[in-house]
């Protein structure tokens, strides 16, 4: 019944995390776009993070289906994502082209209806939830000022307006 609990508590996150924290000026988001803006390495944990979360939602299904071979093709892809250059380029890249976020969209809803696809679909949808809060390419440009980081440094919470 455990299982079960979490597994739903997968998606659940798909729908809360961009609710609540989407273009948040929480103190907990500024500080984390000046992290993620500021430091490759907050990037790499962010995009380790985002892979081990898919691989504990794998093990969670993998529990309660038993054969269901859509695993197999969802965790090559986590493998491929191990690559921080690579992750990065993807994640950078969804975030950036609204016409391949809307298009990997469709593919989640598309392969959500298929039964033995559930978990690429998932997976997808949590790269997406990943490139949402991605550092855009335009923010990571203004960093390199030294005006800009003094700035972003003393008022935390302007980094948002660019962020996105």
């Amino acid at each position: 019944m455990i299982w079960i609990i979490i597994e739903f508590l997968f998606p659940a996150l798909l729908i809360a995390l961009p609710l609540t924290l989407y273009r948040s000026n929480r103190p907990l988001m500024t500080k984390f776009y000046l992290r993620m803006t500021a430091s490759e390495n907050a990037r790499k944990l962010y995009a380790r993070c985002m892979l081990i979360l898919i691989l504990l939602y794998h093990y969670v299904y993998a529990g309660g289906h038993f054969g269901e071979w859509g695993i197999l093709v969802s965790t090559t892809f986590c493998a491929v994502l191990f690559s921080f250059r690579r992750a990065d380029k993807w994640l950078t890249r969804l975030h950036e082209e609204r016409k391949i976020f809307f298009r990997t969209a469709v593919l989640v809803l598309a392969t959500c209806a298929v039964p033995h696809l559930h978990t690429v679909a998932v997976t997808l949808a949590f790269l997406l939830l990943a490139a949402m809060f991605y550092p855009s390419r335009n923010v990571l440009s203004k960093w390199e000022d030294e005006e800009n980081r003094r700035r972003w440094m003393s008022n935390p919470k302007t980094v948002s307006e660019y962020y996105y």
